[in-house]
């Protein structure tokens, strides 16, 4: 198996090599195109946020709550940080009645450089809702407090959320839930590790939801439409996962992980590609993104291009962008 590279050199020298694996998939779990291993297993990191809202609204906590498109989008980010974010993610936590202090998802300063110099200037300190994943913990709090679960625990893999939404990962990945592999995620609440072409059936069945059931299909879309509505939500500006559903909205859904997870979906197709290697910095990381397109092969791009065809004008901007045209 040809294993798809990317080297990042420094001057004459050659000083990272990440390896590659890429899975496209459709609806329905078939595997259409693949570059190194589609099966390669990994944790799905932050790619998971638009499952695991899931919980959010197919219970009714976003309606009961009466939850607007870009909280929804929010509790679906990584986010920067910016005024926009931490709003948004207060709003929500006053809607359902849940305190700040609920929030168990860490402390760290915001990710954009703007955001940080002016918390900094107003001489105040971080708090937990500008950690990036204060918007998936928003949501979830909410879910519990809509439920009645406890609030206390809600990050805990025995909780009953977190067995709700390990249901809904494996359902919408055609996996087992006992098969994926849970561990702990940087913010706190677990993990779920399950191959590449399981994280792709699942961003096809987010992009095409016509082969679930109505329940379900109808609060994909509606976690979807709100993703695609607002993406400075999902990341913030000048983030790739912005930068793409900014293009090409209404046309792909895509969300990204950490350790160079990326998923992307669009009407009948979805795609991951993690590297393998924990390394790169951001910036790296985005230009592997671009570049891995490109490793799927001719027999592969010529099926894209078939597929292409029938696609709207802004999905084929974003091809633009992927291959680098």
């Amino acid at each position: 198996m040809t294993v798809p590279q990317v080297q990042v050199a420094r001057g004459p020298m050659v000083e990272c090599v990440h390896q590659l694996a890429i899975a496209v998939c459709d609806s329905r779990g078939g595997l259409i195109a693949s570059a190194g291993d589609p099966h390669y297993v990994t944790f799905m990191r932050s790619s998971a946020k638009p499952l695991q809202a899931l919980a959010l609204v197919e219970t009714g906590a976003a309606a009961h709550f009466g939850l607007t498109p870009d909280e929804i989008a929010q509790t679906c980010a990584s986010h920067s940080g910016e005024d926009i974010h931490v709003r948004t993610v207060r709003s929500i936590l006053a809607k359902a009645g849940v305190p700040e202090a609920a929030l168990h998802c860490g402390v760290h300063a915001p990710v954009d450089r703007a955001a940080a110099r002016a918390l900094t200037a107003a001489g105040l300190q971080p708090t937990e809702v500008h950690c990036n994943c204060s918007g998936k913990h928003s949501g979830m709090l909410a879910t519990a407090a809509h439920m009645g679960w406890p609030l206390d625990g809600y990050w805990r893999t025995e909780h009953p959320l977190q067995q709700l939404i390990l249901q809904n990962v494996g359902a919408m990945a055609g996996i087992d839930p006992d098969r994926i592999i849970i561990g702990v995620d940087g913010c706190g609440v677990p993990v779920h590790g399950m191959p590449l072409s399981a994280m792709a059936t699942a961003f096809a069945r987010l992009a095409d939801p016509s082969g679930l059931s109505p329940e379900r299909a109808s609060a994909v879309r509606a976690i979807v439409s709100a993703m695609q509505a607002h993406p400075p939500n999902v990341a913030g500006h000048g983030r790739f996962t912005t930068a793409v559903m900014e293009k090409a909205r209404p046309d792909i859904v895509a969300k990204s992980g950490a350790e160079a997870v990326h998923c992307l979906g669009l009407p009948n197709w979805g795609w991951a590609w993690p590297s393998r290697s924990s390394t790169a910095a951001a910036g790296q990381r985005t230009r592997r993104r671009w570049r891995s397109w490109r490793s799927l092969g001719r027999s592969a791009r010529s099926r894209w291009q078939r597929f292409r065809s029938g696609m709207s004008r802004r999905c084929a901007i974003c091809w633009a962008m992927l291959s680098g045209a």
